[in-house]
């Protein structure tokens, strides 16, 4: 590793699995004394709220076994339709340049792969107020196709469709059923739309270290701070107090990027390829990510408001109501810096604040004698609020930032992934959240000791039930958890071309 620093007298040691007191030594934290009491990180994290205590704002849905868990999603019931052919008789050819369909007000016939038009209906093309075409009778089978026979809804016994708008692909769509006032006999069906099932699976993931009981109570050179949860500073004075910190926040980040990123193992037949050496089958269940990928994703060069305000339009226009369009993003660091630059840019289109609401009082003068009234000019944006009630907000998750396992780098800075952005409606809908975690009664936490002559609650050696005649003591943490995206059209990634 090069050197942070002239400064810099040494450089930082890496291992895993057991560590002794050795390992303190060779890491320069055997020492009784030292210039400074602080063990001062080079990369620091900032945590935040991170995915799992985001889901956990929710209720985490348990189920009984570890069985492949499933639910059912269901679409709008409105729907168009992509046009096979037209023809002029039902077994003729294609209608061609020349041809007049539905002239004089007489039939022709629509050929579509989907049944859900009936008889009375009124069907409209692209073109959606000048051919109207009433369907005359329930559709026919061909082959697999469904064929209708329509008639042009008009007071002008001369019009007729026109080829082009008749061509292959054009879509299709209801408008209403029209029947006669006078001893009308039927009216136009109604079409339905089946549910479809979605399907995950569990993943269980494990950790596991060692103690030896000369370590528990052995001083750390270094003292290593650490906010608690009430922000408070900790000092980590032992080599257990830095174990179990580093033990819980290594696994909790495990956690996080398997409900994340993990991506299913399951053929395409429903069988699994990867085992244990004992034959076990192990099974991963395809994180959030991959759920999300069903909604597609956006891809840019240039990020802008006013292409950002399109993506929102396209995820809420005829699906959600204008009071209930809050999109949240998680995104990295950068992300949160590039939101802020494209949103301060598009601010200046409008009337600026003529107020001091973003001065501030400098904390100090800059080292400069003299100065009297030293003043700061500062705010981010964090959040947008668009036309038809779109809202965005952003949330900064550090696994975006995470140099460790996000390698490609932006020519902007920082690592590419920290420019993305995956907007989750995590929100709920009738008391259920959109993204849910769950896991298997009783497994969420999994974690036991198995005590030597020592062990985490008899670090001085007292009387105690052994379960092994070493003298130190082994721990483990496990669970087993998943993810369900409900809907997943309820979501969207914003990727920097880089990453495509």
């Amino acid at each position: 590793m090069p050197q942070f620093s002239t400064f810099q007298m040494t450089d930082a040691q890496h291992w895993s699995g057991l560590t002794t007191a050795n390992h303190l030594y060779s890491i320069f934290q055997g020492k009784p004394q030292k210039a400074s009491d602080i063990m001062r990180r080079i990369h620091t994290t900032n945590y935040g709220t991170d995915l799992d205590s985001q889901l956990s704002k929710y209720k985490t849905k348990v189920l009984e076994t570890d069985d492949d868990f499933t639910w059912e999603l269901i679409g709008s019931g409105k729907k168009n339709l992509p046009l096979i052919e037209a023809r002029l008789t039902p077994t003729g050819n294609a209608v061609a340049v020349g041809d007049e369909p539905g002239a004089q007000v007489t039939s022709f016939y629509l050929l579509f792969a989907d049944n859900i038009f009936t008889a009375e209906h009124i069907i409209v093309g692209h073109k959606n107020e000048l051919y109207s075409l009433q369907i005359q009778d329930d559709p026919k089978m061909d082959g697999t196709n469904w064929l209708y026979e329509v008639k042009l809804i008009t007071g002008d016994p001369d019009l007729f469709v026109p080829v082009e708008e008749l061509a292959q692909n054009t879509r299709w769509s209801r408008e209403w059923s029209l029947v006669t006032s006078t001893l009308n006999t039927r009216g136009g069906g109604i079409s339905y739309t089946s549910p479809f099932g979605m399907r995950n699976s569990f993943s269980m993931i494990r950790m596991e270290d060692t103690v030896p009981g000369n370590m528990q109570s052995r001083p750390f050179a270094t003292k290593f701070k650490v906010k608690d949860g009430d922000g408070k500073l900790v000092d980590f004075t032992t080599w257990l107090n830095y174990r179990d910190y580093e033990f819980d926040r290594q696994y909790r980040l495990e956690k996080n990027r398997l409900l994340m990123f993990a991506r299913s193992n399951r053929g395409t037949n429903g069988e699994y390829y990867n085992k244990s050496s004992e034959g076990y089958v192990k099974k991963q269940g395809a994180g959030i990510r991959q759920q999300m990928e069903a909604s597609g994703v956006e891809v840019y060069s240039d990020f802008s408001i006013e292409w950002l305000l399109s993506v929102l339009m396209d995820l809420s226009e005829g699906k959600l109501p204008t009071d209930d369009r809050h999109f949240v993003a998680r995104t990295g660091e950068r992300g949160a810096v590039q939101f802020h630059l494209a949103l301060e840019n598009h601010a200046q289109l409008f009337v600026p604040l003529f107020d001091d609401t973003r001065m501030f009082k400098s904390s100090g003068n800059g080292g400069m004698k003299g100065v009297s009234m030293a003043y700061g000019y500062g705010g981010q944006f964090l959040e947008y609020m668009g036309p038809n009630g779109v809202k965005f907000s952003i949330e900064v998750d550090s696994m975006y930032d995470d140099r460790e396992r996000n390698k490609i780098l932006h020519p902007d800075g920082g690592v590419a992934e920290s420019y993305r952005y995956d907007i989750m409606d995590i929100g709920t809908t009738n008391g259920e959240p959109n993204i849910q975690k769950m896991t298997v009664k009783g497994e969420e936490s999994i974690w036991g000791y198995m005590p030597g002559m020592r062990d985490p609650f008899s670090p001085e050696g007292k009387l105690t039930l052994m379960s092994h005649k070493t003298d130190g003591y082994y721990i483990t943490k496990a669970c087993t958890v998943g993810a369900a995206v409900y809907d997943p059209s309820r979501t969207k990634s914003l990727i920097p071309n880089i990453l495509w």
